[in-house]
């Protein structure tokens, strides 16, 4: 019988099903809480309720929610705020650097910009214990407390209540459709903008995941707006290139931490010191908006942009604007040069002519000194001070007929301010050469890699400097310091060691000085070869002279000429003793 075959393997275990990421919106993005349904939730700004009284104001950050509840209007809502352990036992008041605030927001808002901010209804009241603290009447044009009100003078426990919870009572007046709350917000002292930045920036995740998300975010946008790929629809559309602004829109200056929202899909930044800062004040129709795409970017929404920054950081300081490709590779497109104007300059010296003239019309003019008074003149006075010191003495003034008038200085006119002008035509600077406008779309081109760089042309090759002819031969002109003795001589007072060679076109010589005093004094510098005033005067104007150990063969010829070297070497010949035989004393050879 053949063998039974061998029994199958059994299968592998089925791995366990994952759970699946919950799906955007249902988490709250504060506390990580599931949000439950749209009364206590908000699917715009991502938070529940409690969370949005504390991220209501983040510049007075809570330190504890005391308790939170909805309003329901037409009947009495009473609370009790556990603030036992923030008041202090002897005084029974809040500890210090404490406030107790009422926030007040509509959970159902009809736009996400009412849902961090703060708001209050058409009509409530509210009480702590039987005082009423806070009144709005239905359609108060004059109410005097829009923001959140400030419970902490009212928290005055006596010795027998520190322990008891604080009583408060709020009555409500609003349609049945809208869904209000309040909540009691322990909070610490005012916080600055610098402060609250630093809080976003510790909400960041690491820089290699921002990066590799800005990445493709950049990827899919400048895909999705390509210039090169307009279809036939859109063909008298303006489109431009690509392009990431350096400047941020709403402070008009260079972005230094680039920041944006997290639902944000465009490719452009803002500076997030500035967004914060106008966030401060700014009307709840705009709070926690993006100033681009109008989208919500409340604070736990901010994210920094890791590839803006790093253009940023990579890019000099009067840079503008850059284009963008796919791969996240940029070059950049604009530039602004500082503008320098003299109406500075002429407003400063105005204003110190201004304060100049003020100081010197301050000072009072020095007063004449007066007669001095007797005793009697002084009692005569005391009897009398409003005719003795109300009636000035009278001068009499002689004027003789020759004497014609004095004449009146005349004062110099003013000159009438010149108006200030920003042209260079009119006395400011002149203007840079501008250059050539960039064509972005052909640069966005090459750099995305669709056309080939235009090859610039070679620069031509310099040119050659011509150098300046020697003129350090001849005689010495006016004013010339002799190279040995450092004096100055007249005109033709010695000569300079070169010459100009007339076969070759150099120059020959050292280019010294020689005064005609070292001429003849110094002969252990000089040389052998030395000469005169009258004999240098007689070779007429192509004369020149030169030392002995600056000469070469050529120049000796040159200089003592070819005849004169044949009389010398005869001269040498002439002078040379002739060799004399002693006489024999007889002994001769035999055919002698």
């Amino acid at each position: 019988p053949e063998p039974a075959p061998p029994p199958e393997p059994a299968p592998p275990p089925e791995p366990a099903p994952r759970k699946a990421p919950p799906p955007p919106g249902s988490q709250c993005e504060g506390c990580k809480m599931p949000l439950v349904n749209s009364t206590s939730s908000s699917s715009s700004s991502g938070l529940c309720v409690p969370c949005r009284f504390k991220n209501a104001n983040p510049w007075i950050p809570p330190k504890k929610l005391l308790c939170w509840s909805t309003l329901k209007a037409g009947a009495p809502n009473k609370i009790s705020l556990p603030i036992v352990p923030f008041v202090e036992y002897r005084s029974g008041r809040l500890m210090p650097d404490h406030i107790l605030e009422v926030r007040c927001l509509r959970v159902d808002a009809p736009e996400w910009r009412y849902e961090l901010v703060h708001s209050w209804p058409s009509g409530i009241s509210i009480f702590v214990g039987d005082r009423r603290v806070l009144v709005k009447k239905p359609d108060d044009e004059h109410f005097e407390a829009p923001g959140p009100l400030n419970l902490t003078p009212w928290v005055v426990r006596k010795p027998l209540e520190v322990n008891q919870p604080m009583q408060v009572k709020v009555a409500l007046s609003s349609t049945k459709s809208e869904i209000w709350a309040i909540g009691f917000v322990i909070s610490v002292p005012i916080l600055r903008d610098e402060e609250v930045v630093e809080r976003v920036i510790q909400l960041q995740p690491p820089l290699k995941d921002r990066m590799k998300l800005d990445l493709e975010r950049v990827h899919l946008w400048v895909m999705e707006h390509r210039p090169d790929r307009v279809s036939k629809k859109d063909t008298l559309r303006c489109v431009e290139p690509p392009v990431l602004k350096l400047t941020d829109c709403t402070s008009l200056l260079r972005i230094e931490q680039a920041a944006r929202g997290s639902g944000c899909e465009h490719l452009q930044c803002f500076d997030l010191t500035s967004y914060i800062h106008t966030m401060r004040n700014i009307p709840p129709k705009h709070a926690w908006c993006c100033p681009i795409c109008d989208k919500p970017a409340p604070l736990h929404q901010l994210r920094l942009d890791a590839f803006a920054q790093s253009v940023i950081d990579s890019t000099a300081a009067n840079v503008t604007e850059v284009l963008v490709a796919d791969n996240g590779k940029f070059e950049v497109s604009a530039t602004e040069d500082a503008f320098q104007d003299s109406s500075d300059e002429e407003a400063l010296k105005a204003e110190q002519a201004a304060q100049s003239a003020a100081a010197q019309s301050a000072a009072p003019p020095p007063r004449p000194a007066g007669p001095q008074l007797t005793q009697a003149e002084l009692q005569q006075a005391a009897l009398n001070l409003g005719r003795a010191f109300g009636a000035a003495p009278k001068v009499t003034v002689t004027v003789s007929a020759a004497s014609p008038p004095p004449e009146r200085e005349k004062q110099p006119e003013k000159e009438k301010p010149k108006k200030r002008s920003r042209s260079p035509k009119r006395g400011g600077q002149e203007s840079p050469p501008q250059e050539e406008p960039v064509d972005k779309m052909r640069a966005w081109k090459v750099l995305q890699g669709l056309e080939k760089p235009i090859e610039k042309p070679p620069p031509p090759p310099p040119e050659k400097r011509l150098e300046p002819e020697e003129t350090r031969f001849g005689w010495l002109l006016d004013g010339a310091k002799c190279s040995l003795c450092s004096k100055s001589v007249v005109e033709k007072g010695g000569v300079y060691c070169g010459r100009k060679r007339a076969t070759a076109g150099d120059y020959g010589g050292c280019f010294q000085a020689i005064c005609w005093k070292c001429m003849n004094k110094q002969r252990d510098k000089i040389g052998k070869i030395k000469t005169t005033k009258s004999e240098f005067a007689s070779l007429g104007p192509d004369a020149w002279w030169m030392h002995e150990t600056c000469m070469t063969p050529e120049d000796k010829k040159d200089y003592f000429g070819e005849d004169e070297e044949e009389e010398r070497e005869e001269e040498v010949k002439q002078k040379r003793p002739k060799k004399k035989f002693k006489e024999d004393n007889g002994d001769k050879f035999a055919w002698e």
